[in-house]
């Protein structure tokens, strides 16, 4: 699949921030004016990134804070088998650890299941992979990877 095959509304996470800067340097290669452009023109409020993101105080090498690059990167999904391979003596302490690092057990069935705007990225999966490693086990199974577009980092 190509990028442009993701860049549709329905792919963006609600309530993702619209910009709609014209002057702004990066704005052909940020997510958040792809946004603003795929906007219908029915749609009158919404959240926003605000003029002054271009002010020099709030520039970081010499873009502003919120540019979102649009990149596909190799995403996991599919947890029914994660935790097949460790002893019942770790099962508790590991899941436990697990689960605090994605902020909850609900979080952990949402990054599972790949749910909007939930995906589990291969940054997430080295993290996870280490957790693993620090109770002697290799890293977890997943049931597919796929191609997607990140939204928060």
């Amino acid at each position: 699949m190509d990028i442009k095959d993701f860049l549709i509304l329905d792919t963006f996470p609600k309530r993702y921030e619209a910009c709609f800067l014209e002057n702004c340097a990066v704005k052909e290669d940020c997510l958040h004016h792809l946004y603003f452009k795929l906007q219908p023109a029915s749609n009158t409020w919404g959240d926003a990134i605000f003029p002054s993101a271009l002010m020099p105080e709030n520039l970081i090498n010499g873009r502003c804070r919120m540019f979102h690059a649009k990149r596909l990167v190799t995403c996991y999904a599919g947890f029914t088998h994660f935790f097949d391979e460790v002893r019942r003596k770790d099962l508790p302490s590991l899941r436990s650890e697990v689960y605090s690092y994605f902020r909850g057990r609900s979080n952990f069935y949402r990054y599972g299941n790949a749910e909007r705007g939930y995906l589990y990225t291969q940054s997430m999966a080295d993290d996870v992979k280490a957790l693993f490693m620090e109770y002697g086990y290799n890293e977890p199974k997943y049931e597919r990877t796929f191609k997607s577009i990140v939204f928060y980092e």
